[in-house]
């Protein structure tokens, strides 16, 4: 494994165990086993290492999202089921700490807020194809509409062990994925 991805690594756990600026660079290299040295020889700082997160995150998930839609597009699958892998994904992952660290960064450091920014509008082409797909009838504000619901449940999926839910996660991700399919389709 090259010195960046140790980096990366080390980070994804560090930052999510202690926090961005709870975390120093010694305390990176250390649980990289690298030199600090090294890792400015690849990262200029630590928003450049949560950069590196983000664009490694949003590749992998971004390429499973134009997977599953293409699967829907195709009618190799139905739209309730591909919404279910993916929340259900989203449930049992267990980056939560991670994530709410670098959206937090993101409403400190503009250029964090930047790059969240930018993935988003990738997250929202593929929600728009995939709500276009359900329902080619939706105006573009409900297709607007469909990206957040889409966006919200995705994203909110992983906190919801936080809010003391009554329903476990296949019966959440079961309700959701069928309400959101009859929102889409009338």
């Amino acid at each position: 494994m090259c010195t960046g991805d140790k980096v990366v690594v080390a980070a994804r756990k560090l930052f999510a165990e202690r926090g961005f600026h709870q975390t120093a660079m010694a305390d990176l290299a250390q649980e990289a086993q690298v030199s600090v040295g090294a890792i400015y020889r690849v990262f200029a700082s630590k928003q450049d290492i949560i950069e590196a997160i983000i664009v490694t995150d949003t590749s992998r998930i971004l390429s499973e999202l134009t997977r599953h839609v293409g699967r829907v597009r195709d009618g190799e699958a139905q739209i309730g089921a591909v919404l279910e892998e993916i929340m259900l994904r989203a449930c049992v992952e267990k980056d939560t700490a991670l994530i709410q660290e670098i959206l937090a960064e993101g409403h400190r450091n503009p250029r964090v807020a930047e790059i969240i920014r930018e993935v988003h509008v990738q997250y929202r082409a593929i929600f728009r194809e995939m709500a276009t797909v359900a329902n080619p009838d939706l105006s573009d504000m409900e297709l607007a509409g469909a990206e957040e619901l889409l966006l919200a449940c995705l994203f909110s999926a992983g906190h919801r062990e936080l809010t003391g839910p009554s329903l476990n996660i296949a019966e959440t991700v079961s309700i959701l994925s069928r309400l959101i399919v009859r929102a889409l389709r009338s």
